[in-house]
């Protein structure tokens, strides 16, 4: 027998069940055994809008209508596994393959590299701190076997937990009391960058009738629906982050590609849909990339080619792939291109390292996924989602994490590591302008020095940039990092000062470098300066060495 999920069309008896909280008893199709206990689950009406296919873009990229009229229903059961497509009586509008789907844990192998602290350092979270990036307001719903409060506390982290809104089909098992596994290093891993987030536990990966199945997925999924689709207060934000590190490893459970009840590469199947709705409301969506590749496949795992399926695919998701603390990519990372979208895995998080104490490293892209969904959720607590601001759109959030990236591998985007590692402490400077006095002159003696391909003192006309105060006035700076201009004399030894200041300075370097190129941009435009402003030496009032 197949499991599948049935969408339906309204009627009265749909209505009855709906209203009663009961699954559909009888259904008009031969073959098919209905889950009685499985209450049906509302799909709203979405429809696809035209792109461009820049994968940066930001608008809205579907349009949802969650009203009861343009619903249709979903309801679940099992029928006979080798029959084909049976034609549809009218009151039925799909069938869809109820997959069976699995956290995507570590593969066997090696131990930790590095520790959570190490994966802190990377992600930039001091520079993210003074930007104010630390979860705040934020929901983060773990989609996963369930959170163990009690343990995050042990471990030093002590988010916010809302279990009015957290949802489990584990039967017995309530809200932040789950057995200390999966999900509990999930939300392990979104605390690293996000602290003061408010979780969500969303135990779903386990089911008391037929195991971890895509219908208990979606019906979760429409609770998220209502939490965001929910009146709003004037000025209030909500925003919603949704970790989701698990993934469909093996295709024995789905219909075949082509056939129109398949997953994995059919958008219209009611589990994309849902993610489809969802985003559209305004929730951040990640997903693990998967562990089948190549390397080091998951022993799950049918194949390695073409593994970043369905949901884990959506164009409307980031798609999180795994490295490593020194940036390398884990060889169990599933490598692109993706199902539903080519280009995934979007982005690249931090893996294999000792962090949560549920395992021995916290590992697979089921780790990294949560990493970078801590970096998200901390990005929205300085940039919460208004639905009347398409600059805070989801769309618009994964640009933003995307653009900042660490590059690896190739030039560029690549199918192995996305458009490279996610860099909070770049995104913070990309949020967030902080002006810092130093003195450009001590720090950066060369940057003094005499350069005669122009008349102009750095020192003498801007002093204050080098004596450790801040202008009085407002000094015109770039929005974000400033591409060297090519005919700028001098430019080559400051890219060689940026390499020796190293990462752990990059911030300073890159103000020592927008003060200079913008100096010289003001210099060109100036009137002539006398002869003796050539000098740099550190006499006649330059303020360099006083």
């Amino acid at each position: 027998m197949k499991r599948v999920m049935i969408e339906l069309r309204a009627s009265a008896e749909l209505a009855d069940a709906v209203a009663s909280g009961r699954g559909v008893e009888k259904l008009e199709l031969p073959g098919f055994r209905p889950d009685t206990e499985f209450a049906p689950v509302a799909l709203p009406a979405i429809t696809r809008r035209e792109h461009n296919g820049d994968a940066r873009e930001t608008g809205a990229m579907f349009d949802v209508n969650m009203s009861p009229g343009a619903a249709t229903w979903l309801i679940r059961g099992q029928m006979p596994e080798d029959r084909p497509m049976p034609k549809l009586p009218g009151n039925i509008a799909g069938i869809y393959a109820d997959c069976e789907v699995e956290t995507a844990t570590i593969c066997p192998g090696g131990g930790p590299l590095g520790t959570d602290a190490d994966v802190e350092r990377l992600l930039g979270v001091t520079r993210m701190r003074r930007c104010g990036m630390d979860g705040a307001g934020v929901l983060v719903a773990i989609v996963d076997t369930g959170i163990n409060l009690a343990h995050l506390n042990a471990r030093g982290k002590t988010p916010g937990f809302d279990a009015a809104r957290s949802f489990s089909s584990i039967a017995g098992q309530l809200p932040g009391q789950a057995p200390v596994g999966h999900g509990t290093m999930c939300a392990f891993d979104v605390c690293i960058a996000a602290p003061r987030c408010t979780l969500l536990d969303i135990a779903v990966l386990q089911s008391l009738n037929f195991g971890t199945l895509l219908s208990d997925i979606v019906r979760a999924y429409a609770g998220l629906q209502g939490i965001m689709a929910a009146p709003r207060r004037p000025g209030e934000a909500r925003s919603l982050v949704v970790n989701n590190s698990w993934a469909l490893f093996n295709m024995a459970s789905d219909f075949p590609v082509g056939d129109p009840r398949n997953y994995s590469d059919n958008i219209n199947h009611p589990m994309n849909r849902a993610v489809t709705a969802l985003e559209a409301l305004g929730a951040d969506i990640l997903f693990a990339a998967g562990n089948c590749g190549a390397d080091c496949p998951d022993g799950r795992c049918d194949t390695t080619a073409r593994t970043i399926r369905g949901a884990n695919s959506h164009p409307a998701v980031l798609s999180v792939a795994g490295v490593d603390t020194n940036r390398v990519r884990v060889g169990y990372s599933s490598i692109g291109p993706g199902r539903l979208a080519f280009n995934k895995p979007d982005i690249s998080g931090f893996t294999h390292f000792r962090g949560s104490g549920v395992y021995a490293a916290d590992g697979g892209t089921s780790a990294a996924c949560p990493v970078v969904a801590g970096v998200v959720a901390a990005l929205r607590s300085i940039r919460p989602f208004n639905p009347a601001d398409p600059t805070s759109r989801p769309a618009a959030t994964r640009a933003l994490v995307t653009s900042t990236a660490r590059d690896l591998g190739v030039s560029g985007y690549d199918l192995a590591h996305g458009f490279g590692v996610v860099n909070g402490g770049t995104i913070a400077r990309r949020l967030c302008v902080e002006l810092k006095p130093i003195n450009i002159c001590d720090r950066f003696p060369s940057l003094c020095e005499p350069l005669d391909h122009f008349r102009f003192d750095l020192c003498r006309r801007y002093p204050w940039l080098c004596q450790n105060v801040l202008p009085e006035r407002d000094f015109p700076r770039p929005p974000g990092p400033v591409e060297f201009p090519r005919e700028i004399p001098g430019r080559e030894r400051l890219l060689r000062l940026m390499a020796e200041v190293g990462e752990d300075e990059e911030q300073l370097a890159e103000e020592v470098v927008q003060a200079y190129i913008l100096g010289m941009m003001h210099a060109e435009r100036a009137p002539d300066q006398p002869a003796s402003a050539k000098s740099h030496g550190g006499g006649g009032g330059c303020g360099c060495k006083g």
